[in-house]
């Protein structure tokens, strides 16, 4: 979600385009998990970490569901929130590839421990921070999604932009501002939001497809 001018040129139909790719990757994002889970259980085994990988998922599709569910209810406004969780998806992914030991990666978390203190395999903390840059390198481009999406989460200035229509022509100011109103949100934004859930998404799956070829190479050693 780079600060840049907007697509005008896009319709309704682009938008319900870019749902249809939505839902073709939550697929894909299930079908990873099932062939992760099946390249270990043929084998009569199940990692821990790749538990952690499977809750990731989970809360994945769900972002998802939950993104197009809102949209269809006009609420863009909470549906855009879900954008910055799934980049934090993203991150927790990207923090198990980073570690030494991934086994005491999953039980630290699962222990209720946050990822920012525990430290990758070149002794850095993992913040937010660290690894939404660490991430940019791999994504061009995540690293602004993730910054201009975390207005959206807590509130700031962009909430007041939903909630004011302000018009300046140099010799008259008048702002108009909504109480109660659903915000009406023009094609090209929603587009733009949902675009930007889809590139999200699939920068997690790339991410799951890079442990399931990890864990494949790892299973050889159990046949």
């Amino acid at each position: 979600m780079e600060k840049q001018s907007l697509n005008n040129n896009v319709s309704e139909a682009d938008l319900t385009q870019v749902f249809a790719s939505l839902e073709e990757l939550n697929k894909k994002l299930n079908q990873t998990a099932i062939d992760i889970f099946t390249n270990e259980t043929q084998r009569k085994l199940l990692s821990k970490p790749s538990h952690f990988t499977f809750s990731i998922v989970h809360r994945a599709i769900e972002l998802n569901r939950g993104f197009k569910t809102l949209s269809d209810s006009n609420n863009w406004i909470t549906a855009i929130n879900l954008l910055r969780l799934q980049a934090d998806n993203c991150m927790r992914l990207f923090a198990l590839s980073l570690v030494q030991d991934r086994l005491d990666f999953y039980e630290r978390i699962q222990n209720g421990e946050h990822i920012r203190n525990i430290k990758d395999a070149e002794g850095n903390k993992m913040t937010d921070l660290y690894l939404f840059q660490k991430l940019d390198n791999l994504y061009p481009g995540f690293r602004l999604l993730y910054e201009n999406t975390s207005g959206f989460i807590h509130f700031s200035n962009e909430h007041i932009k939903f909630n004011t229509d302000r018009i300046d022509d140099g010799n008259e100011f008048m702002m108009r501002i909504r109480l109660a109103e659903t915000t009406e949100f023009s094609i090209s934004k929603k587009v733009d939001y949902a675009f930007n859930m889809f590139i999200v998404s699939e920068e997690l799956f790339k991410l799951l497809n890079g442990y399931k070829l990890s864990m494949i190479e790892l299973m050889k050693q159990f046949d």
